[in-house]
């Protein structure tokens, strides 16, 4: 994520997500892996990747390096917070930081990012906009849902001890702890990835190029989320239309859906 133009009226919003629909081709020898697969798999202290650990690796966006990515640049109203516009490139990104949800869900809290004096830690005044940003945006997608999303359940971490990130053996002791849903960071993240997935997909049918598309007519008992190729609403999400397209790195569709972009 990126902020840009805090204190000038109007605040650039970016998404920035890996971008190997750039290199790996339909039909190619990648491709048939990852179609196989389809998605990645996670486990305690463990996961299968879609794609193999070197080409992660290639393109996902690590401290330090200038990575491929596609872009999303959305403008708000930095008083309102209405989108203004937005934009999507293609792009070498410098990836100044990676901010971990282990390392600083402790520190980063609602609290300090409400405070009147910026917090002591970095990024303090981009991620006080982004969270103000996401309570903002969240707020309007239950509007349109009809209620609001329930947080109120935590979330477990896994861990397995003694493994040091290899392949579990099979008699690692297991740590469970819980983690809050709706953490800073957490919201943050998540109301981004639906800011890019919605605004990718509606870019997507403005310009008559396929994807592939989630919905839900309503949030009425025994109404399920599908997948088809038209825009269409996401009750469950109070959007009008959904395309996974922000993690193309461990999920097939959004792979596909990022070649429609690339389009």
């Amino acid at each position: 994520l990126s902020v840009q133009g805090l204190g000038s009226g109007t605040v650039v919003f970016g998404v920035h997500i890996a971008a190997p629909g750039l290199a790996i081709t339909p039909d190619s020898a990648l491709d048939k892996v990852a179609r196989e697969r389809l998605s990645t798999v996670y486990m305690p202290g463990w996961k299968l990747t879609m794609l193999p650990d070197a080409v992660v690796e290639a393109y996902t966006l690590v401290e330090g390096r200038d990575c491929p990515a596609v872009s999303l640049y959305v403008s708000f109203d930095e008083a309102t917070l209405e989108v203004k516009s937005h934009e999507t490139k293609l792009e070498r990104v410098p990836i100044v930081a990676n901010l971990r949800h282990d390392k600083l869900d402790a520190v980063v809290t609602a609290e300090s990012l409400a405070g009147d004096a910026a917090a002591d830690y970095p990024f303090a005044q981009e991620l006080a906009f982004t969270f103000k940003l996401a309570q903002t945006l969240k707020a309007r997608r239950e509007v349109v849902r009809g209620k609001p999303e329930n947080f109120n359940r935590p979330d477990y971490n896994f861990k397995l001890d003694g493994n040091h990130g290899g392949e579990p053996q099979g008699d690692e002791r297991v740590s469970i702890t819980t983690r809050q849903r709706g953490a800073p960071l957490d919201l943050i993240v998540a109301e981004a990835m639906i800011l890019a997935n919605s605004t990718w997909g509606g870019w997507l049918a403005e310009h008559g190029v396929p994807g592939i598309y989630r919905s839900q007519a309503s949030l009425s008992p025994g109404i399920k989320v599908r997948m088809g190729i038209k825009p269409q609403p996401h009750a469950g999400m109070g959007v009008a239309q959904y395309a996974w397209a922000t993690s193309p790195l461990r999920r097939y569709v959004d792979l596909v859906n990022q070649w429609q972009i690339i389009a």
